[in-house]
């Protein structure tokens, strides 16, 4: 017993000298926390996450062609495939940002103008699928390898303020999530406090979203949901927007959340940051949007994609182009990997991603999926790269890990 003990204590030991970064069905998968401006393994070693984004309701599920009228089993059939379809085709990918969607937590028949429209949402609802759908999924997706990054049901609306509505929703949701047995403290599973804030009213009574008066107010506004997480006792890490649709970010410098296990969430798509126009613009872009919190806390990138628009497949629509020139994708990865600090997820549709093949297109016949212009081809690549540059294929098969079969 002795000697069982002490050789399982030296196995953990050399496993916490490991960064995590592929994702593989019984990985190990330890508790990351937030050190100064990096997420950090148990061995202090620097964590970068890259993964995807998964959302259930039939019309993000291939528009209702799978599956339909709340059906539970068929949601989580279909979803549980999509990630095994996903692993199969060897994308190396360590986290899922999953979308709570309010198709689940709205009254059924009940009208709504748009996702950020919370007339409709059912707190019972909410608790009931969270249980049914939204927890089962986080479950399965961690037993693949895969940390999770739950958002809440829909986005906000153009305009919010302290004190609102919206921020009462929010607050009644984590506060919920915050104490559920199943999430509470999870090792694995971490909170994105919202989506997409654009303006808010700020301490000089006007509503916008790039000023300190602005910033000020956004700070309070999650900074109450912060400390609602926390005063259940819930410690798991936090990603907070920013203002701008998730692209301003510069006022948390001076006004910064407060407390532990802090990062913060940004999207990132064309033409933003001024990445339209040339490198050192978008590299300019980023420096004083986002890097003023790069400086103190990690990013995680929870939106980002790139296409051409012909195919139809992508919010975004841009070319891969090539690093320290023009066109988005490369530029992305230089701007994001010399920052040091930043995770990132590709935002393209999980059946398309199920769908890859790294088969090379013949002759120039390009798809969505082959051409390296888009971004499915590149980043499968880059996943890759990643994964070999941070966690050695040599160092895994000491400890006879099973990886699953490309």
């Amino acid at each position: 017993m002795y000697i069982k003990r002490i050789s399982t204590l030296l196995l953990t030991a050399l496993l916490l000298t490991i960064t995590p970064t592929l994702a593989w069905e019984g990985m190990y998968m330890p508790r990351l926390r937030v050190e100064g401006r990096h997420l950090k393994d148990p061995a202090g070693n620097i964590v970068k996450l890259h993964g995807y984004a998964q959302t259930f309701s039939p019309w993000f599920n291939e528009r209702g062609s799978k599956w339909n009228n709340y059906d539970v089993e068929g949601c989580l059939r279909y979803n549980k495939k999509i990630i095994d379809d996903i692993m199969k085709a060897g994308w190396m990918m360590n986290f899922v940002r999953m979308h709570m969607d309010p198709y689940w937590s709205n009254m059924p028949g009940r009208r709504v103008k748009g996702e950020n429209d919370i007339s409709a949402f059912d707190f019972n609802r909410f608790t009931k699928y969270l249980d049914e759908v939204f927890i089962p999924m986080a479950e399965y997706a961690i037993s693949k390898g895969m940390y999770v990054v739950m958002r809440p049901p829909g986005v906000c609306p153009e305009k919010i303020a302290v004190g609102d509505e919206y921020q009462q929703y929010l607050i009644k949701v984590w506060k919920h999530v915050a104490s559920h047995k199943k999430l509470k403290n999870h090792p694995n599973i971490m909170f994105e406090l919202a989506n997409e804030p654009i303006h808010i009213l700020g301490s000089d009574n006007s509503y916008g979203g790039w000023s300190l008066a602005h910033f000020e107010q956004l700070s309070i506004y999650f900074q109450k949901i912060v400390d609602t997480i926390r005063g259940e006792g819930c410690n798991n890490i936090l990603w907070i927007p920013g203002l701008g649709y998730q692209s301003k970010y510069a006022g948390y410098a001076t006004y910064p959340i407060k407390g532990k296990n802090i990062g913060y969430a940004v999207h990132i798509y064309p033409g933003w940051f001024g990445s339209s126009h040339s490198y050192e613009a978008f590299k300019k872009g980023w420096r004083e949007d986002v890097q003023p919190v790069g400086d103190f806390a990690p990013i995680m990138i929870t939106e980002m994609d790139w296409a051409d628009k012909k195919y139809n497949a992508s919010w975004g629509k841009a070319h891969t182009g090539v690093a320290g020139d023009k066109n988005f994708g490369a530029n992305f990865k230089k701007i994001t990997d010399d920052a040091g600090n930043v995770s990132w997820l590709l935002f393209t549709s999980p059946e398309h991603l199920a769908a890859f093949k790294d088969e090379p297109a013949a002759d120039g016949n390009y798809t969505f999926l082959t051409d390296p212009e888009a971004c499915p081809w590149p980043i499968y690549h880059w996943y890759q790269e990643y994964a070999c540059d941070n966690y050695p294929r040599k160092k895994a098969s000491i400890f006879s890990f099973k990886k699953r079969k490309k």
